[in-house]
């Protein structure tokens, strides 16, 4: 009987090999993720201090904002694309040539747009000059094709990349950020990880992948477009709860306040990147698996893994709670202890938002309901700006923790709620 249960657990390895390897891969790369900020976060907090990392969270969400715009909605929609054509060198060629170009002319433009709208977002010369030293982040981020690695299912070299990239930045840290005033060298630093990782994906692309550059057609770069514009809006919905807090609690908190907060949302973010592996790798291993199954058996199969996904995150995400205190005075130290308190707030997207990326982008989107993920997401957000807007004036920074929370919420239940009327449409 062992060696029959043996037998069959090499089987279902065997099986599920390309899943197993980006698991680890991931598992590897946000272990790397959760270690680094544990060795510089702390350092940088206590160098620059809560006014200045304040100044340091406005002008990096506006670069995030940037990136976002950069990559439009291909993480997914390429992917996708890559994992249905995995063999099609041909095909793949052609989405390559026409993502990438599509990045580079969202680049010019979201350049652009931030110029015409500096003398607000920018009203500094040291914020623009941090700004500016940060443009290299958008540019390496343009390169690296996330999406064929995770359509390939070859995350090993995703996992590459950055390790290489944050590697770079971490010991750039230590040499380089010695006082308050290096607070712009961070960016720096940042972008030239960013550009490494970059370029380096663009070799791995044409020595593993067998890619050829060349100028694709206009009609491949207007296809692209289409086909990432519903998950664009969706992440762009998003990221009004995800980035927008930071951006709104600049014009109506001082900058002290701003770096209080921005340090516990840092850290349940580092946080929640450990939740990261496991739905990532199931995008593209989902993308394959429904392939010609039932409505039923997708709805089912979604269910089975978000119920166990939610067991396995529910105990370490109890920890992060009573351990919030802990946390911050670990990672930000003195000046900083308000922190521990929004991180209590924060606590539960360490889980809510895990299950909001397997029921919304691996879910919703795989089954071809992009439009009502879209739908969700841009309701959790509206609601997370506009609670922020009417009561930041009263609770101040909880107001963004609690609105962030709220959000979260707001979009799994609208996730649940519509892949129940799916599969009850699917049963008529």
């Amino acid at each position: 009987m062992p060696k029959i249960k043996l037998k069959w657990l090499k089987t279902k390895l065997q099986e599920n090999k390309s899943l197993v390897e980006s698991f680890f891969s991931l598992s590897l790369l946000n272990g790397l993720n959760a270690l680094l900020p544990l060795i510089t976060l702390p350092y940088i907090l206590r160098v620059v201090g809560t006014a200045n990392y304040g100044q340091y969270a406005y002008v990096y969400v506006l670069i995030q904002y940037l990136m976002l715009f950069n990559a439009y909605g291909f993480n997914y929609s390429a992917s996708k694309q890559v994992a249905e054509n995995q063999k099609n060198i041909s095909r793949l060629n052609v989405i390559y040539n026409s993502v990438i170009t599509c990045r580079l002319l969202l680049l010019v433009g979201g350049i652009i747009i931030v110029t015409i709208l500096s003398p607000i977002l920018l009203e500094t010369s040291e914020k623009k000059w941090m700004f500016f030293l940060g443009l290299g982040m958008v540019l390496g981020d343009s390169l690296n094709s996330v999406w064929l690695f995770q359509g390939m299912e070859k995350m090993r070299y995703l996992t590459m990349l950055n390790i290489l990239s944050r590697s770079v930045f971490a010991i750039l840290i230590f040499i380089f950020v010695k006082e308050p005033n290096d607070l712009p060298i961070l960016l720096g630093i940042n972008s030239l990880g960013f550009m490494i990782a970059g370029l380096a994906s663009v070799i791995i692309a044409k020595s593993q992948f067998h890619i050829s550059f060349f100028i694709p057609k206009l009609s491949d770069v207007k296809f692209q477009l289409r086909e990432g514009a519903v998950i664009f809006g969706t992440t762009l919905g998003t990221s009004l709860y995800g980035n927008a807090n930071v951006l709104i609690l600049n014009f109506f908190v001082g900058e002290s306040l701003l770096g209080i907060y921005a340090a516990a949302e840092k850290i349940i973010k580092g946080l929640q990147s450990l939740t990261l592996p496991i739905v990532q790798a199931l995008f593209p291993y989902i993308s394959k698996n429904f392939i010609g199954q039932s409505l039923e058996y997708k709805i089912n199969k979604i269910k089975r893994i978000a119920s166990v996904m939610f067991l396995a995150f529910l105990i370490p995400n109890i920890a992060i709670f009573l351990l919030s205190d802990w946390f911050v005075s670990l990672l930000a130290g003195k000046g900083f202890e308000e922190s521990g308190s929004l991180l209590i707030i924060m606590s539960p997207i360490f889980t809510i938002g895990a299950l909001n990326h397997l029921l919304g982008i691996t879910g919703l989107i795989n089954l071809g309901r992009q439009d009502l993920f879209f739908y969700a997401v841009v309701l959790a957000g509206g609601v997370s700006v506009l609670f922020l807007l009417f009561f930041v004036s009263i609770l101040g920074v909880a107001a963004a923790s609690i609105a962030m929370v709220l959000s979260e919420i707001i979009l799994l239940i609208s996730c649940i709620v519509f892949l129940i009327r799916i599969k009850s449409e699917g049963n008529t």
